[in-house]
């Protein structure tokens, strides 16, 4: 149960986190500093820590579905990221839930368990 827990926390973690990145830097990546990592590392563990929290509640109705599963990980993420930090433009956190979801919905085209 430990290990499927630790999966949970680092696929969403590894989805939230190139999210909050780029959309901090409104896709200019040329300018990321150490600032940027920091904040988006953040915003990823908190969102894995929430996907965590919700996998408690009924696992096996949502953990193995690709459309549920992204639209909870991009509404932990977008949530993470409003609480995390300011933004730097209006809607970010909403622009960064989307890109969560998308992320996570193509990872689970490209990867099969």
């Amino acid at each position: 149960m430990f290990k499927e827990k630790l999966i949970i926390f680092f696929r969403r973690t590894s989805k939230a986190v190139p999210a909050c990145l780029f959309a901090m830097v409104q896709g200019n990546l040329a300018i990321i500093t150490w600032g940027h990592w920091f904040t988006a590392l953040r915003t990823g563990t908190s969102a894995g820590i929430v996907m965590v929290v919700l996998s408690y509640v009924e696992p096996k109705t949502w953990l193995h579905n690709k459309y549920t599963t992204g639209a909870l990980t991009g509404i932990a993420t977008a949530s993470s990221d409003y609480f995390v930090h300011s933004a730097g433009f209006t809607g970010e956190a909403i622009a960064t839930g989307f890109a969560a979801t998308i992320l996570c919905i193509l990872y689970s085209f490209a990867v099969k368990n």
